[in-house]
């Protein structure tokens, strides 16, 4: 009861002391939504069903990954560089619970972002999505395997730049070489061996499975894949937390 009420607060505490930074955050999934919806649209005149539906679900998908790739790293690195995150670790807390408050922080974030490409790519496509109640587990199993990622680029980098340069570098491949907002196949070999061991690649597919009906998708292998990522990336940046002094 002790750590739940902690959580609770924590993660209160951390959305009202960024409160400018979630609402820029909220605007920023906005516009990559609507932009890579209609930009692929564009791309694409005569869009199929089926592109339409890997767009849909890849904006999604992107919308967790951004949140937790990009704007948790730069929020946490901002927190860092004004003393705000030192001040929390000399409270007398739990460690592993300010971190799981920064998760659970980062699931609300990426909220907005996945049910506006949900809806406005069923509207702007006049496709039907199947939408099981597998897609809220699928969020927070794609959250928590990658923030842990993010989490460990800010406490291992002294500078908030580095933090920065290494999000966006993070970013650009999951947008534009990771099988997200197209198929694996039509990936380069070279490609399609990396996507194997990044967590993007099975949230992906694990949204496109609890949407659509898609062939060659499998929900739970991918929800198994996720668990394990999520573990391994909780520990990992629960280490490098504890590491922080």
């Amino acid at each position: 009861m002790k750590y739940l009420t902690q959580l609770i607060e924590l993660t209160k505490l951390t959305l009202l002391s960024s409160r400018q930074g979630v609402v820029f955050v909220v605007m920023i999934q906005v516009v990559l939504t609507v932009g890579l919806v209609l930009g692929y649209g564009y791309l694409i005149p005569d869009i199929s069903q089926t592109a339409a539906l890997y767009v849909t679900t890849g904006a999604a998908t992107n919308a967790i990954v951004t949140t937790s790739l990009v704007m948790l790293p730069q929020m946490l690195a901002e927190a860092k560089h004004q003393g705000r995150m030192d001040f929390m670790l000399t409270l007398p807390i739990s460690r592993e619970v300010y971190l799981l408050s920064q998760v659970v922080s980062t699931i609300i974030l990426a909220a907005p972002g996945t049910i506006l490409a949900v809806a406005f790519g069923a509207w702007h496509y006049d496709i039907s999505l199947d939408i099981s109640p597998w897609v809220p587990v699928v969020v927070v199993l794609g959250i928590a395997s990658l923030a842990g990622v993010g989490v460990t680029v800010v406490m291992l980098s002294n500078h908030f730049q580095v933090t920065n340069a290494i999000t966006q570098l993070v970013i650009f491949y999951v947008v534009f070489f990771a099988p997200i907002l197209l198929p694996k196949e039509q990936l380069p070999e070279l490609l399609q061996a990396v996507s194997t061991v990044m967590p993007p690649t099975y949230a992906a597919d694990a949204m496109r499975a609890s949407l659509t009906d898609l062939p060659g998708t499998e929900l739970y292998r991918d929800l198994a894949i996720l668990t394990g990522f999520a573990g391994a990336s909780l520990a990992l940046s629960a280490a490098s937390i504890r590491r922080r002094g």
